[in-house]
């Protein structure tokens, strides 16, 4: 290795690891302050952690909010949106590659064109819509409008994949008789199995990590709340006082799973992300 080689690879590490600690930083500091004592929080604020470690905070956050429950609504938001969004994505993609319609580029490129659009700005039609069908602090009334979100990534990841598969191996399970749907299911999808779980992975994230949207349709009752919004109202709560280290406690249990999800699937992520950039 030259020189100058290892320079530039010096430099991008470095790099690399000066915006890695950049990201991370705030996620250290929220980690070591939920770990910090009620009188300590505030000691040094340049060193998240002590040496005196307690799980305090922790316990009054099991204690005074019903964190399971707002779990267990997360789970079912996120899920009903992946999953919905998946039976969606599947055959629109499927559809896009390997069938000639009518206006087929045109509808592909309305499909890329919604990614354009922010969710945002249909925040108060879709909420007149789900009042006049009465489906305020409902979990349909969150999982339904949410299911058009990044269905338009969606569609066009998977058709990137599924244009790379051979076509011979389609014609020859129609010849033997497979409906299209057939195809899909039991050659396609098995065949792209790491895209379709990379995408579901990506949805999961993106919807768990949703607040406004939660916090405007189902932030009007308690039972309806996310973790995301739980814990906001727990932040706003007169009782909580300045108790910064149980609401970084409460932060903390809300993150948790969607890094541990991604700590398991990072590499499959990462592989499927890389492929569909270089694939088409």
């Amino acid at each position: 290795m030259s020189v100058e080689t290892w320079r530039v690879r010096w430099f991008a590490r470095s790099l690399l690891s000066l915006a890695a600690l950049i990201v991370l930083l705030p996620l250290i500091y929220m980690v070591g302050i939920s770990l910090k004592p009620a009188g300590r929080v505030f000691e040094n604020v340049f060193l998240p952690f002590t040496t005196t470690v307690t799980l305090q905070n922790y316990e009054n956050v099991l204690k005074t909010v019903p964190m399971f429950r707002y779990l267990w609504n997360s789970i079912l938001f996120s899920f009903g949106v992946a999953i919905g969004q998946l039976l969606l994505a599947l055959p629109a993609a499927f559809a896009f590659s390997y069938y000639e319609f009518r206006l087929k580029k045109t509808l592909l490129a309305l499909v890329i064109l919604s990614l354009m659009v922010p969710f945002v700005v249909t925040y108060i039609p879709n909420y007149l819509l789900l009042a006049d069908l009465k489906l305020i602090n409902t979990l349909p009334g969150l999982i339904l409008p949410m299911l058009g979100i990044s269905l338009g990534f969606g569609i066009f990841l998977l058709r990137q994949h599924f244009m790379s598969f051979p076509k011979e191996i389609l014609e020859a399970a129609m010849i033997d008789g497979a409906a299209s749907w057939q195809v899909l299911l039991r050659v396609v999808a098995p065949a792209n199995i790491s895209a379709i779980t990379a995408l579901l992975i990506y949805i999961l994230i993106n919807t768990w990590n949703q607040f406004i949207w939660p916090l405007l349709i189902g932030g009007g009752r308690e039972e309806a709340y996310t973790l995301t919004v739980g814990v906001q109202m727990y932040f706003i709560n007169p009782e909580a006082g300045n108790r910064w280290g149980a609401i970084l406690a409460a932060s903390v249990l809300a993150a948790l799973p969607t890094v541990i999800v991604y700590l398991i699937m990072r590499k499959g992520v990462l592989r499927t992300f890389t492929e569909g950039a270089i694939k088409g």
